[in-house]
């Protein structure tokens, strides 16, 4: 369960599959605005998470019974220059239906998990 209250969350219906999970819907916290604001928005996250789709991952991290999930994931902008960008997530809900995306943010460079 993603502890933010809901203003500060936006939610969006999007059906993929991640780790064997029916998702049904994308919960992006705002946390990502203060630092990558000016060049990331929800609609460029959702095309990420949709990179997402079919994938398996393991857990990056554990706090508080809350598994954490990470994937660096390319992106061709509309310049069509690759982009590397980091997505950190949990799942939420009682059937795992939910998939909350903590912070996402440009990197420089592949790291563990990265998409293609």
């Amino acid at each position: 369960m993603l502890y933010v209250t809901p203003v500060n969350f936006r939610e969006y219906m999007l059906q993929i599959t991640v780790n064997r999970h029916e998702i049904k819907a994308v919960r992006i916290a705002k946390h990502y605005e203060l630092k990558h604001g000016h060049y990331l928005n929800d609609t460029l996250i959702l095309e990420l998470v949709q990179s997402l789709d079919g994938e398996e991952f393991q857990a990056d991290s554990k706090s508080k019974g809350i598994e954490y999930f990470a994937a660096d994931v390319v992106h061709i902008g509309t310049d069509t220059k690759k982009k590397i960008y980091r997505l950190i997530w949990i799942f939420e809900g009682d059937a795992i239906d939910v998939l909350g995306i903590v912070n996402a943010y440009r990197r420089k460079t592949l790291k563990k998990g990265a998409m293609k």
